[in-house]
């Protein structure tokens, strides 16, 4: 096999590796977007559930709160029934300051209960809020989601199609070439480029002099001193075109 059909089957197999590049962008694009639209229901829902577990210890909290007022109430009434019968000072002075206690026990319970009935109206607005957001985001997923699985699957079968086409041209090279060439792709996207005036068009940095005229033969491949790309000699017509090395 001359250079010159080497050549051809470098370009082609950069070309596809550029649109198996291209297609796995756009794959990982939609499924972070499908993923991140989870994600946030997800936590939307974790969110719901830890504020509906809040707003039931408050509930309960609030009944705890309510019954020990109503014992309260029940104790007052018993001291003023114990103030009524007191028979001298000392026991009238005993039962007073004990409804006094009460009283300030039942005022701090009634404040308490106050604070506690504000935050779990604030807790349900919020429970009402995420459950509406939940609702809107659940159905914007659901109206996308098959767009994008849709989308995706669209992908997926071009890029088995690309790789099926890559594997056709990878046959038709020297394995040792195509080594090299894989090797280079291991520390860029695109491991060709050409010349034909004795820069790279990869990096734009001139080669040695003795390989830009070793290259004009066409005998073998180089390799770039500077960006380290398989590089080849074209004449000036057709470095005119587009050249892979530019991705």
């Amino acid at each position: 096999m001359s250079i010159r059909e080497q050549i051809a089957f470098l370009e082609e197999l950069s070309s596809i590796d550029a649109e198996i590049r291209r297609v796995d962008e756009q794959l990982e694009k939609q499924q972070k977007d499908l993923s991140g639209m989870r994600s946030e229901v997800k936590v939307l829902e974790d969110r719901l559930k830890s504020d509906r577990e809040t707003l039931t210890s408050m509930e309960r909290t609030r009944s705890e709160l309510v019954a020990e007022l109503r014992q309260m109430t029940q104790q007052i009434d018993k001291s003023r029934e114990k103030l009524g019968r007191s028979r001298n000072e000392r026991e009238s002075n005993a039962a007073q300051r004990e409804i006094e206690e009460l009283r300030k026990l039942h005022r701090d319970r009634e404040d308490e209960l106050e604070r506690l009935n504000s935050a779990a109206d604030a807790a349900r607005l919020a429970i009402d809020e995420a459950e509406s957001k939940r609702s809107a985001l659940s159905a914007d997923l659901e109206g996308s989601a098959k767009g994008i699985t849709t989308s995706i699957g669209d992908l997926e079968t071009e890029r088995r199609e690309r790789m099926d086409a890559r594997a056709k041209i990878v046959a038709k090279l020297p394995p040792p070439l195509y080594r090299r060439y894989q090797s280079i792709r291991t520390r860029r996207p695109v491991a060709i480029a050409k010349t034909h005036d004795g820069t790279c068009l990869g990096c734009h940095l001139s080669v040695p002099p003795m390989m830009f005229q070793k290259m004009r033969r066409q005998e073998e491949f180089e390799q770039c001193p500077n960006c380290r790309r398989i590089l080849y000699y074209v004449p000036a017509s057709e470095a005119d075109q587009t050249d892979p090395s530019r991705a």
